[in-house]
């Protein structure tokens, strides 16, 4: 179970509270979920997990050999006619890396091609943001850490029957391979932390912090992009500044017909969620909680992890919070797809403070 002592949340404010932390503390030995979710999560601190938290995944024993490398024969015996993402690690498309399909025993005939020869420089090619869980859902290469089991993005993913999609990924990429091309000036960049992630490790990387992957030895890893109650805020204040920013950008066009929802429509594109997606999103994310409640059944996260009632109510407060800064925003009235009032949020507002009421 992943449960909080308290349903109240501290908050912090997180593009200050990481400004002087020097290095990435380590955990070695298991601490309570309350207060990892308390001093890192809430925080907004990084840390490195050792392997010691991740030695009974399946992932750690069939994806490397008994010498610790990455099993790439393995990876070609058992999904070998997978599409999988290849990114070239010198070409740039806009902000990243142009990524290819390719198959999977296709890409580490490369990836074999390149441990054999010693001449010249070689293309590097890194396979980034595979969707192994859903590609393979009962092959169980991996268990969330229980410390990042609450995670709204890809529960709501998870139970949409509209798209199939999520934020789990997995990466390979021979020695070298890396995404400098996101950052390019990140190697000279003030103020910037380093730090060696050894075979198990897992990291905790910041909400709202650059970062930068070079991979020192052929690598296999596993990532996942999350949101939940302790970054929510986070993710609205990014959501209003992006608006604002297309808002800007074609203001010279705002005498156009229905310009308020052209704009929701380049938010989307260019940033991957409009009003109405957000707002859906955190329907979907109180509605469960509030079925759990009312009918006494248990909420859980990655088949595995039973979320407990302060942790319900505890996102329930998040929840409401970000409501009533969408119902301040002005425009919100303007976008059309607000206008019934059956799935308005102030319907969703009420039954979250009814029930924590």
């Amino acid at each position: 179970m992943i449960e909080l002592n308290s349903s109240d949340p501290i908050n912090y404010d997180l593009d200050s509270s990481t400004d002087a932390i020097s290095s990435f503390p380590r955990l070695t030995q298991p601490i309570s979920y309350d207060d990892f979710f308390r001093e890192f999560l809430e925080k907004n601190k990084p840390c490195v997990f050792s392997s010691e938290f991740t030695r009974e995944w399946r992932a750690r024993s069939d994806w490397v050999t008994p010498i610790g490398i990455p099993d790439v024969q393995y990876f070609v015996e058992q999904f070998g006619d997978a599409d999988v993402p290849v990114a070239d690690c010198d070409q740039k498309h806009y902000d990243s890396q142009e990524k290819k399909t390719y198959k999977l025993k296709d890409y580490i005939h490369y990836w074999n091609g390149l441990r054999e020869t010693s001449c010249g420089k070689n293309q590097c090619l890194y396979l980034k943001d595979w969707h192994f869980v859903q590609a393979y859902p009962d092959y169980g290469a991996y268990t969330t850490l229980h410390y990042f089991a609450s995670d709204w993005l890809n529960e709501f993913w998870q139970v949409r029957d509209d798209i199939q999609d999520d934020y789990q990924f997995v990466y390979m990429g021979p020695k070298g391979s890396c995404d400098s091309s996101k950052y390019p000036k990140a190697a000279s960049a003030s103020g910037r932390l380093e730090v060696i992630q050894e075979q198990g490790e897992t990291i905790f990387v910041p909400s709202g912090w650059h970062h930068q992957v070079w991979n020192l030895e052929d690598t296999i890893s596993i990532n996942h992009n999350w949101l939940n109650g302790t970054n929510i805020q986070v993710a609205w204040h990014f959501l209003v500044e992006s608006l604002n920013q297309v808002e800007f950008a074609i203001q010279d066009c705002k005498d156009m017909e229905d310009w308020v929802g052209q704009c929701q429509l380049l938010l989307r594109v260019t940033h991957g969620m409009d009003y109405k997606e957000f707002y859906t999103f955190l329907r979907t994310v109180a509605q469960r909680r509030i079925s759990c409640l009312s009918e006494n059944k248990p909420l859980v996260s990655f088949d595995v992890w039973t979320v407990g009632k302060n942790h319900i109510l505890y996102d329930l407060k998040k929840i409401q919070w970000c409501l009533e800064q969408l119902l301040n925003d002005e425009r919100l009235d303007s976008i059309k797809d607000f206008s019934d009032e059956e799935n308005h949020p102030v319907k969703l507002l009420d039954d979250i403070t009814t029930v924590l009421s």
